[in-house]
């Protein structure tokens, strides 16, 4: 039985992406088949169509054994289709999300739940397995997250993205009383103004030239947005902190310029939490940040628990939803 699927083609001259018909996936002993509904196009991606192949292996996985062409799309949702011999903890038809990190099971960090470092890492949507732009995957059961029925599809397929955005929350240890800095207001920076408001910080300031997405970030929950073309954020940022700067910074646009203000926005023993993926190598002069005392940490997508919290979060009524359906 064939299905509808959009995958990655290409070598290592590039990449391109095809509408096409595959064989539907075979259940296995203890996985799970899902019927997809929703999958979003996240910057990864982008990055993949305009300057891979980057994450589409060009030989054999060496968890999947797969290689280009390989299925798209890493934030998606579905309901549950087909359950494989051994799985009894799950309903036909019950709603899911996917944890997308593909990874050996066996090595340091996937026992320390450090998916990103597993050398045998990847992830559906590039490495195999298929992925959300398809009508169907099959996933091992300990990748299925359940999501109550009152959570809409829509929303829950933004589970995969507000994980990412939740984990760097959580690096820079959060407190009430903390003015945040977020640079950068698309999806991820989004999702880093719900978190810490699910997480009790008040003060969240965004840096962000975009009006659109300076409405969204207000949206969210931001206090105000400051317009890093039309003037000195770093000087906005110490005029609602008595001159001192923001305790906690999260730079997610990716470009030389907020990575620049982010360290420039910070007060003495600030921590800046970085999530931006960057299309270009980008300069960072360790004195700037040096006689502050600032920590510089790199955020590296999340925990399986990271990502239970995020449905859990959605499922309780708490900001996170209300904020995506208001």
């Amino acid at each position: 039985m064939s299905m509808n699927a959009v995958r990655w083609h290409g070598d290592k001259n590039g990449v391109t992406l095809r509408y096409e018909q595959i064989p539907k996936p075979e259940l296995k002993p203890g996985w799970v088949l899902v019927k997809n509904a929703w999958s979003g196009i996240c910057g990864s991606d982008l990055h993949e169509y305009l300057h891979g192949p980057k994450n589409g292996p060009l030989a054999p996985h060496p968890v999947t054994g797969e290689q280009l062409p390989t299925g798209v799309g890493h934030e998606f949702s579905g309901t549950v289709a087909g359950l494989g011999e051994g799985v009894s903890d799950l309903q036909i038809g019950e709603k899911v999300v996917v944890f997308p990190s593909i990874m050996d099971h066996t090595c340091y960090y996937c026992k320390e739940e450090i998916f990103g470092l597993c050398q045998s890492r990847g992830f559906m949507g590039f490495s195999g397995y298929g992925g959300g732009m398809q009508e169907y995957v099959c996933v091992e059961r300990i990748a299925i997250h359940p999501v109550p029925d009152h959570v809409p599809l829509d929303i829950a397929a933004l589970v995969e993205p507000l994980a990412v955005a939740w984990h760097g929350v959580l690096l820079a240890e959060p407190k009430p009383a903390d003015i945040a800095l977020v640079l950068g207001s698309g999806p991820i920076g989004i999702g880093v103004i719900m978190a810490l408001k699910a997480h009790g910080v008040e003060k969240v300031y965004v840096s962000e030239p975009s009006r659109q997405r300076a409405a969204k970030a207000i949206t969210a929950g931001a206090m105000e947005v400051f317009d890093p073309i039309a003037g000195d954020v770093a000087l906005a940022v110490q005029a609602v902190s008595d001159g001192l700067g923001a305790h906690i910074l999260f730079e997610c646009a990716g470009v030389q310029s907020a990575l620049d203000s982010a360290f420039q926005s910070a007060r003495g023993k600030a921590k800046v939490i970085e999530l931006a993926k960057y299309a270009a190598p980008v300069s960072i002069w360790p004195n700037t940040f040096n006689k502050k005392g600032i920590s510089y940490t790199q955020s590296n997508i999340y925990t399986r628990k990271e990502f239970q919290d995020v449905v859990d979060a959605l499922a309780s009524g708490t900001a996170l939803l209300s904020q995506m359906t208001g």
